[in-house]
């Protein structure tokens, strides 16, 4: 929905009630994952996205029958084996099924105006939305203290959906969740993950770039004023010039969220190491090589800490790419943190064995 704001607004001013056709489930190979979404304007405008293009003439002749009345909100299905799948060319082998309903976006309805405040003012909340039966199309929102704006239709449905947007906030990953009998799309909005980068070495200048690049939220944390400059680190969102262990603790890192000591230097890494393996982030990478690591390790447990906490600290930090310039590094680094992210533990996609994720190529 995020990317869709603009558009929407700009619509709002000539018509607010726009179709939104959103993908719910996906099986097989699919032109895009679940989440993937299209709004349609009654003149016939469409921004958005739910196939890549194979779908989108078939989907935006429904989403105008809907907007004119003359259909009910209701799951769209499209697979290679249906006659349509291969009209609009989703020969791809996979099934989509699309959620297609109205929304009037002028503030009428509380679960949208809540969905806006939240992405505003960047709170993490999930928008739900019935896709059958007689409350199909009905939306509410859940933040991240379960609070909730609008209604799916009964008392029990607004809890049940609401527990049920609990875990899809803490993975972020969208999906339906069946509550009371009822299909309810859960569409997680978080806050773009944080990469806390310790040490504004070369190897963090290339860090943060390309971590803005995968969609996080960069701050370099590094008490040397020379080094934490502006001009050397263009693509951080934040520079706090501090001792990691005085900066650390006021992030409030995550499951979700990723740090990384780039220091090269044992006053940096004792205090950053002993923050981020009490914090619940949800990476933790230090250079260094092997014998660097293996003191660390020691001075660690000397710290109290068990082989279980320290086995959180991924050093040598980075996949095995053969890197060797700090572009390269850094780039070894996010490899590993979007794969500890995703669950998985890199590598050639060739040798890997099949993705089991619905939607998943």
């Amino acid at each position: 929905m995020r990317e869709l704001l603009t558009t929407l607004d700009e619509w709002a001013a000539a018509d607010p009630e726009v179709a939104v056709a959103t993908v719910v489930r996906t099986s097989g190979s699919t032109p895009r994952p679940v989440g993937a979404r299209m709004a349609i304007a009654r003149d016939g405008r469409m921004a958005g996205s739910v196939s890549g293009g194979c779908l989108e003439g078939a989907v935006v002749e429904e989403a105008l029958s809907t907007l004119e009345g003359r259909a009910v909100p209701r799951v769209l299905h499209y697979g290679i084996s249906d006659e349509l799948g291969w009209e609009v060319g989703l020969a791809c082998g996979g099934t989509v099924d699309v959620l297609l309903h109205t929304m009037r976006w002028d503030g009428s309805d509380p679960a949208l105006a809540a969905l806006r405040d939240a992405l505003a003012e960047k709170r993490a909340a999930a928008l739900l939305t019935v896709t059958d039966g007689e409350h199909a199309g009905r939306t509410a929102l859940v933040d991240e203290d379960g609070g909730l704006a609008g209604s799916l239709g009964s008392a029990a449905l607004d809890a049940g959906a609401a527990a049920a947007a609990a875990g899809r906030l803490d993975s972020g990953q969208p999906g339906v969740e069946e509550v009371e009998g009822v299909a309810v799309y859960v569409e997680p909005h978080v806050p773009r993950p944080l990469l806390a980068v310790v040490g504004a070495v070369h190897i963090g200048i290339a860090l943060s770039t390309l971590a803005r690049v995968l969609g996080y939220r960069v701050v370099v944390i590094d008490p040397r004023t020379a080094f934490l400059t502006a001009e050397r680190l263009p693509d951080a969102d934040e520079l706090v010039a501090r001792w990691p262990d005085d900066a650390l603790p006021e992030l409030r890192l995550g499951p979700r969220d990723a740090a990384v000591c780039l220091s090269h230097d044992a006053k940096f890494d004792e205090p950053t190491l002993d923050c981020l393996l009490r914090s619940p982030v949800g990476y933790i990478g230090a250079i260094g090589s092997r014998t660097t690591h293996g003191k660390r390790v020691a001075r660690l447990r000397d710290s109290g800490f068990t082989d279980t906490d320290i086995a959180r600290v991924h050093s040598p930090v980075g996949l095995d790419l053969g890197s060797r310039t700090p572009e390269e590094i850094a780039l070894a680094i996010m490899a590993e943190i979007v794969a500890v992210r995703r669950g998985r533990r890199g590598g050639l996609l060739a040798a890997a064995a099949p993705a089991t994720a619905a939607g998943t190529p």
